[in-house]
C-alpha cells in the first residue's frame, strides 16, 4: 500500500492510496473459496462449481467489496495514525478515474484520492484569567417565596366541589346552548365542556364569570372564550363532528352546573414529607427550604447568562477559518435531495455552529473533559425525576424504565452529550474568569433574560 499526501492549503488536502495485489489478493481468494463452498449451481453438486466459475459469475462482485472494505480500512487507519482532525466525511476526488475494470484474473494496482477538510488549529481569546464576565447575583423577594408557597400546596392539594362565588383557578362545567339574537336558537347546537377559569381569554366574560356561582347563567362568543383557533374549538369545545357541515353561531349561553376548585394541602406531616428533605418539618423551614431552591434555581440562570455572554464573545474576537468550499460539497453529496438555494440560505447557520463547536470540542479538549456512560445515565435520571417530583409523582421503577429508554434512544443521547459536554467546558471556563459581581433584582433579572432570548430567537 502506498499512501500519499498532498496539501492543497492548511484545511485541504488530498490522500492518495495505491493499493496493491498483495493488499488484497489473499482476502480476495478467501472470499472466493467461501462462494465455491457455499454455491449450489445447476449442473455442479454443492461446494464443486469450479473456481473459474465462481470468478466469472461473482468474481467481481467479490473484488469490488474487497477492493472497497480494504481502501476504507487504510485510508481511516491512516487519518487516526496521523492524528487528522477532519470536517464531514472524506470525500472520493472529482479529478481521479473512479471507474475501474475489474480484472479478476490479473489482480493489478489501483488507485484512489479522497479530499478531506481539516479543522483548523484554534488558540481561543477571551477565556483566560484576565477576562472579566458579570455575573449576575439575583435577590429573591418574600412575594415569590409565597407564591411557590401557595402552588406547592395546591400542586399537592385536592380537588372540591365549590357552592360559593367563583374564583380565578376554579374548574367549571358549561351545559351550552346556541343563541339565535337574546333568545336559546331552535333546534341549535348544544354543547358541554370543562374549562380553567384562568385561561378564559375574554376579559369581560371572566370578570362576569368571577361574581357568578353553580347554577348562574352567563352569555359568551364560543370562538372567543379560549386563545385557540377554529379547529381546536370545533372539536373540543362545540365537539363538532369532522364531516358535520351543519353551521354554528359564535354566541352561547350556558349553565353553570359544576364548579369545583383546589383545597390546598394541610400543612402536616404528609404534605411536608413530599418535598424529600428531613429538615422541612412547618412552614417556616419549607418557605426557607423554598427560598433555597429558587436562589439556586437563579443562581444557576445567572450562570447560563454569563455562559452566553462568554460564548457570544468566543464567537465575536476568534477567527475560526473553515474549509466552506469542501463542506458545502460535503453537505451536497450527503444530502442529495437539497437544492442549491437551500445549502446557500442554510449554510451561514451550519457554519457558525460548525464554529462554535470546533471552539468548544477545543475546550474540551484542553480541559481533558470526557463524557461517560455513567454521566448520560446520570443526566436522564435527574431530568426525570425533577419531572415527576413537580407532578408529586416518585414511581422510582417509572423513573428507571423512562432512564432505559432514553439511553436507548440516539438522538436523545447525542441531545444529552452535547449539552454535558457544553455545560462542562463552561463550568471550566467559569472556574477560570473573573466574575464581576452585580446586584439585581430578580424583576429586572428576568427582564435582561426575556430580553436576551428575544435576541437568540432574532438570531436564529
Amino acid at each position: 500500500m502506498q499512501i500519499v499526501r498532498k496539501d492543497a492549503d492548511a484545511l485541504n488536502i488530498t490522500i492518495e492510496l495505491t493499493l496493491e495485489p498483495s493488499d488484497y489478493s489473499a482476502k480476495f481468494e478467501s472470499e472466493i473459496k467461501k462462494y465455491k463452498n457455499q454455491a449450489q449451481l445447476k449442473g455442479f453438486r454443492k461446494g464443486m462449481t469450479p473456481v473459474s466459475v465462481i470468478k466469472k459469475m461473482y468474481g467481481k462482485s467479490i473484488l469490488s467489496d474487497v477492493i472497497n472494505e480494504n481502501i476504507q480500512d487504510k485510508l481511516f487507519a491512516y487519518i487516526d495514525e496521523q492524528n487528522l482532525n477532519y470536517l464531514g466525511q472524506p470525500l472520493p476526488n472529482r479529478d481521479e478515474n473512479l471507474v475501474f475494470h475489474l480484472d479478476v484474473n490479473q489482480l493489478k494496482d489501483y488507485k484512489f484520492s479522497f479530499d478531506l477538510g481539516l479543522a483548523p488549529e484554534l488558540d481561543v481569546k477571551g477565556v483566560g484569567a484576565a477576562d472579566e464576565y458579570t455575573y449576575y447575583d439575583v435577590t429573591i423577594p418574600d412575594s415569590i417565596v409565597e407564591e411557590e408557597f401557595n402552588a406547592a400546596r395546591r400542586r399537592f392539594g385536592k380537588r372540591v366541589e365549590a357552592t360559593d362565588t367563583i374564583q380565578n383557578m376554579d374548574m367549571i362545567k358549561l351545559d351550552a346552548e346556541e343563541m339565535d339574537g337574546n333568545v336559546v336558537k331552535e333546534d341549535g347546537w348544544k354543547t358541554e365542556f370543562t374549562i380553567l377559569v384562568d385561561v378564559i381569554k375574554d376579559e369581560a366574560v371572566k370578570k362576569d364569570l368571577l361574581t357568578k356561582k353553580i347554577g348562574d347563567v352567563i352569555t359568551f362568543d364560543i370562538f372567543k372564550i379560549e386563545d385557540k383557533d377554529e379547529t381546536y374549538t370545533n372539536k373540543y369545545l362545540l365537539k363538532k363532528p369532522e364531516d358535520s357541515t351543519q353551521e354554528i353561531g359564535n354566541m352561547f349561553t350556558a349553565k353553570i352546573t359544576e364548579v369545583s376548585r383546589i383545597e390546598p394541602a394541610e400543612l402536616d406531616e404528609t404534605f411536608f414529607s413530599t418535598f424529600g428533605d428531613e429538615s422541612i418539618v412547618d412552614e417556616s423551614s419549607l418557605k426557607a427550604f423554598l427560598k433555597k431552591d429558587i436562589k439556586t434555581y437563579y443562581d444557576n440562570q445567572s450562570l447560563q447568562f454569563m455562559y452566553r455572554e462568554i460564548m457570544e464573545y468566543m464567537m465575536d474576537h476568534n477567527e475560526v477559518p473553515l474549509p466552506e468550499a469542501f463542506l458545502k460539497r460535503y453537505l451536497k453529496e450527503s444530502n442529495e435531495n437539497v437544492s442549491d438555494e437551500v445549502l446557500e440560505n442554510e449554510f451561514e447557520a451550519f457554519t457558525k455552529n460548525m464554529k462554535w463547536s470546533l471552539q468548544k470540542s477545543q475546550q474540551a479538549k484542553l480541559y481533558d473533559i470526557k463524557v461517560e456512560e455513567e454521566d448520560l445515565r446520570k443526566h436522564f435520571t435527574n431530568s426525570v425525576f425533577s419531572y415527576m417530583r413537580s407532578y408529586g409523582n416518585m414511581d422510582y421503577s417509572f423513573i428507571t424504565q423512562t432512564v432505559d429508554r432514553l439511553m436507548k434512544d440516539k438522538e436523545q443521547v447525542n441531545k444529552a452529550y452535547e449539552e454535558i459536554l457544553a455545560d462542562r467546558v463552561f463550568q471550566k471556563i467559569g472556574d477560570t474568569v473573573k466574575r464581576k459581581n452585580i446586584s439585581i433584582s430578580q424583576e429586572d433579572f428576568v427582564q435582561k433574560v426575556k430580553e436576551l432570548n428575544e435576541k437568540i430567537n432574532i438570531e436564529n
